[in-house]
């Protein structure tokens, strides 16, 4: 047989050959880590909790002290003297309870817990659930639960979007709470108290900070961020995308991380031809969930939480209470992710030993050269069209350099217990100034020349 034929011959095995069907994940690989996580849940209740559930654990000596130590400062506080006169003006001069630091003159702590109990009341503190009458009790549970299905499934009945739906179901549940106190279903309740305006002010003012870090340059402070996340290597880019959602949801808010790199994760993908972003989007997703936990303004929650609490919680003081559990719950998500996608991480790897020695060994499969030698082709392939154009490799401009002295102070005034709502809306609205000077002074001008059908510029009108 002639080399030729043999040739030929090949390339018609190779055009008959039929491409090979996507392998269908099974069950136990689609459900086993849910159904893992839930007996592992059940198992650990049932060990503490006993097999009838009433193998409590007695309080220890702490626990005691320290509820004997609240029951006496929650006394004390109560039998405080106070002026309603006096404290109806102070309430409505400052809109709410006053300063935090009050010195020992003013009553220091003490005055303060006072001042907010007095002013938040005891809709805040109170369970009041057992004064609904069964149609209030059954009549909000069905309006709760609607609202979290039309949150699943936001484009089902009206294509309202998930924003609409919640600020919707909010509204709805504060009327329907009005009319049931009128119907008699339902206790005495006060809508002014139900909103607490403090994780509004820090929500409006994170996202006008990381708005703004965003969009102020390009090739700036975010750029470069971006491109740091980029890697040849499919774990370490799943690691890099872990390591700053946590870092930057702790910091900032795990909202606007999860907003502005999703996007950045799915362009990553694409640019390296990448079959199955999901591991991508989860190591994004839940590092965030997890980051935002370290610090009060990691997410809305902890900034409720804090304003509610009697004690004033400083900042450092949050984190350094949630480092151990934060630190907990990205190794063991850490772990499940490098087990659960090892197929798409670690392409070609026979299992979990060798998965070991390409992550703390350098070991690398054919497969992962393959696509090592791909991405530095597509990298030199880009530098060489983009020529001088490409300002993403340059160094930090002023902007940039700006951008990060306000992202430290930023964090330092947190550090040093300054309200976090007025730090965020100030570093928001210095960044915004920043960026329209910017914009008027230095960017180049908008091209806003009209043209006719053959490519003429036209006269401006």
């Amino acid at each position: 047989m002639s080399t030729l034929y043999d040739v030929e011959l090949n390339k018609v095995s190779a055009l008959e050959a039929k491409p090979a069907a996507a392998k269908k994940a099974s069950f136990l690989r689609k459900w086993g880590p849910a159904m893992v996580a839930i007996a592992g849940v059940i198992a650990v209740n049932g060990f503490l909790l006993g097999p009838s559930g009433g193998n409590v654990p007695d309080l220890t000596e702490n626990h005691m002290n320290s509820r004997k130590l609240a029951e006496q400062r929650t006394n004390t506080i109560m039998e405080m003297d106070f002026d309603a006169t006096a404290d109806h003006k102070l309430f409505k001069s400052n809109s709410g309870f006053g300063s935090r630091n009050l010195s020992e003159e003013n009553g220091g702590v003490m005055e303060y817990t006072r001042r907010r109990h007095r002013y938040l009341g005891e809709y805040t503190h109170v369970d009041v659930s057992d004064q609904f009458s069964n149609f209030g009790k059954w009549s909000t549970c069905v309006i709760y639960f609607l609202f979290w299905v039309f949150l699943m499934f936001p484009n089902w009945f009206l294509p309202i979007g998930r924003p609409g739906i919640a600020m919707g179901g909010g509204l709805s549940m504060v009327v329907w709470r009005f009319i049931l106190e009128k119907t008699g279903h339902g206790p005495w309740f006060d809508a002014e108290k139900v909103i607490i305006m403090e994780p509004l002010f820090l929500l409006f003012g994170l996202m006008l900070t990381t708005i703004y870090l965003e969009k102020m340059e390009r090739g700036g402070l975010f750029d470069k961020l971006r491109n740091s996340l980029d890697d040849p290597v499919n774990w370490k880019r799943s690691f890099k995308i872990m390591t700053m959602s946590t870092i930057g949801s702790a910091a900032v808010m795990n909202d606007s991380v999860v907003l502005i790199f999703s996007g950045v994760v799915v362009d990553l993908c694409v640019k390296n031809k990448v079959a199955n972003s999901l591991p991508y989007l989860l190591s994004l997703a839940t590092t965030a969930n997890i980051g935002s936990a370290l610090t009060m303004t990691g997410n809305p929650q902890n900034i409720l939480i804090v304003s509610l609490a009697y004690d004033e919680i400083g900042w450092l003081e949050f984190a350094s209470n949630m480092v151990l559990p934060v630190i907990a719950a990205t190794i063991v998500n850490t772990i499940m992710m490098f087990v659960y996608y090892a197929s798409e991480l670690f392409p070609g790897s026979s299992g979990l030993f060798e998965n070991c020695g390409i992550m703390f060994k350098g070991n690398r499969t054919p497969e992962m050269l393959a696509q090592e030698h791909a991405y530095y082709a597509r990298e030199a392939a880009a530098k060489e069209a983009m020529g001088e154009d490409d300002v993403s490799d340059r160094g930090w401009t002023i902007w940039s350099k700006l951008q990060v002295v306000v992202v430290i102070l930023f964090l330092i005034c947190f550090a040093l217990g300054l309200d976090v709502c007025v730090v965020s809306i100030c570093a928001g609205a210095i960044l915004m100034v920043m960026a329209s000077y910017k914009r008027q002074h230095y960017d180049p001008k908008p091209d806003n020349t009209e043209y006719d059908a053959e490519g003429n510029p036209l006269p401006p009108k």
